[in-house]
């Protein structure tokens, strides 16, 4: 990131003469620095929110049953020491909300907790959840999408909007992933 921790204007650059613009133009500058910034922390949000589902994968992998239990745990203390490593980290990017815009967030969450609610009792409907839920926030016309999950996201923050499109596209794979990795098994 350019000019990161640099100061862009000092005490000394405050003189009596300094025009309006020349102050806007350094805010300006500012402006850039700071939405720069909140790119880069969202960015790093997503990707230890990734480093969690990677591990929880691990934790949870088929692979682990051809190990004997002396290996196996030795892949859980690994995993539980990233997890670990990766609590020392907190990222905070905080979005501003209208009460409306919280509660339509809160809605959605809700209707996303209870699809990963039903994933572990029927991944083809939580699937098909997590699928309408994902066209409702593209604005394709062939998909078909959920009219109360979509009211709900339109109400939320474009940060919000996007921040979900992510984690649903993530739940997705999980879920085929994991579907694939299940049916593959019992082929055996």
């Amino acid at each position: 990131m350019e000019n990161a921790g640099e100061v862009i204007m000092s005490n000394d650059d405050f003189e009596p003469t300094s025009s309006k613009q020349h102050l806007i133009k350094m805010l300006d500058r500012v402006e850039l620095l700071v939405e720069s910034i909140r790119r880069e922390a969202l960015q790093m949000e997503e990707d230890i929110d990734n480093m969690y589902t990677t591990i929880d994968a691990i934790k949870t992998s088929d692979s682990l049953s051809y190990l004997n239990s002396v290996d196996k745990d030795d892949i859980y203390q690994a995993a539980e020491r990233i997890v670990n490593r990766c609590n020392t980290i907190k990222i905070t990017v905080h979005t501003t909300r209208s009460e409306s815009q919280q509660n339509c967030l809160e809605e959605v969450n809700n209707l996303i907790d209870n699809m990963v609610n039903t994933l572990k009792v029927d991944a083809d409907t939580a699937k098909s959840y997590c699928q309408s839920y994902l066209a409702s926030c593209s604005s394709s016309e062939h998909e078909v999408g959920n009219k109360v999950f979509e009211t709900a996201i339109l109400g939320c923050t474009l940060d919000d909007q996007k921040r979900i499109h992510k984690r649903l596209q993530g739940l997705l794979d999980y879920i085929i992933h994991s579907t694939c990795v299940t049916e593959a098994c019992e082929d055996q």
